[in-house]
């Protein structure tokens, strides 16, 4: 097998010294000498022959050849990186340990069943949680670090092999007193033109755009006019009377200046999932994947 003439060291100088424009600061970085990191980046320029760094009033940065190797140096560290985290997760299983990570987004009861999920038939395996966003969780699941994880839906991603485990259709949050509070049902013309209140529209991308499209379908274009971050600010918005908002009903909090309707379809919902690498078939992980389905149903059918 041929041997790279450039070190992985070398990589990783290259890509410090490009995130920091400075010899020194890098070198701080990485706990080498200033002449450690010069002589890193002096292997890579005397191995192709090019320049990788120009200095501009002090600063350090990339050449066009510069640029073009730091892409494929990052992709090689991340690869070396995602194989050691993917060893050290396989490594954790053999040792009974799975880690689990979940959104703090779900909703409390599902949370609550995720945090007590055993194994009874395999009661030597440990399960360590982790809590956080869907998307970092996400990441955290493909790059190896968590085993699996449990987060809003929609994710697409062909790394990973994604499972609905519970839906709740949304519901209509409507000022009282404006004129749809006092209907039974909410109809999608109903939102031709009202101001809409867009609830975690920038984590979650993938479920507004669901959402738009389902109103897309009856010729309505959303008129949004403020973006909350979590479902108690945009009940806020909707007290003070800025718009209606759409929420899954675990998600609502009652107050007296909020009236809350059913939609009439009664397609659009909140779902949410488990999530494992598609590479990951270990039997532990399925059978940890195969509980979690287990006990929510549980929890359905016993309401």
């Amino acid at each position: 097998m041929r041997r790279p003439k450039v070190k992985l060291d070398n990589l990783i100088a290259v890509m410090t010294v490009a995130a920091k424009h400075n010899i020194d600061d890098a070198a701080s970085e990485l706990g080498l000498s200033s002449s450690g990191v010069r002589k890193q980046i002096e292997n890579v320029e005397n191995v192709f022959g090019i320049r990788l760094f120009d200095s501009i009033r002090g600063t350090l940065n990339l050449t066009p050849d510069g640029e073009e190797f730091h892409t494929d140096a990052k992709r090689g560290v991340e690869q070396v990186l995602l194989a050691e985290e993917k060893m050290f997760a396989r490594q954790a299983i053999m040792s009974h340990r799975l880690r689990v990570g979940h959104s703090t987004n779900l909703p409390p009861k599902l949370i609550t069943i995720i945090k007590q999920i055993s194994i009874e038939d395999s009661p030597s395996i440990r399960i360590e949680h982790q809590s956080g966003l869907t998307s970092t969780t996400i990441q955290r699941v493909k790059e190896g670090s968590l085993h699996a994880g449990f987060g809003i839906l929609p994710i697409r991603s062909s790394e990973l092999l994604v499972r609905t485990i519970f839906e709740e259709p949304l519901v209509a949050c409507i000022p009282t007193g404006h004129k749809l509070a006092a209907k039974p049902a909410i109809y999608p013309h109903d939102f031709d033109s009202e101001p809409m209140v867009a609830v975690s529209r920038e984590p979650w991308p993938e479920r507004h755009r669901e959402i738009e499209d389902h109103f897309s379908g009856f010729g309505i274009d959303l008129h949004i006019v403020a973006d909350a971050y979590s479902a108690p600010e945009a009940l806020t918005y909707v007290e003070q009377k800025m718009g209606i908002c759409l929420l899954a009903g675990t998600s609502v909090v009652v107050r007296a200046g909020i009236t809350v309707r059913p939609l009439s379809t009664r397609v659009l919902m909140r779902r949410c999932g488990v999530f494992t690498r598609e590479d990951n078939r270990s039997p532990i992980l399925q059978k940890l994947v195969d509980v979690a389905l287990w006990q929510v149903d549980s929890v359905r059918l016993k309401r």
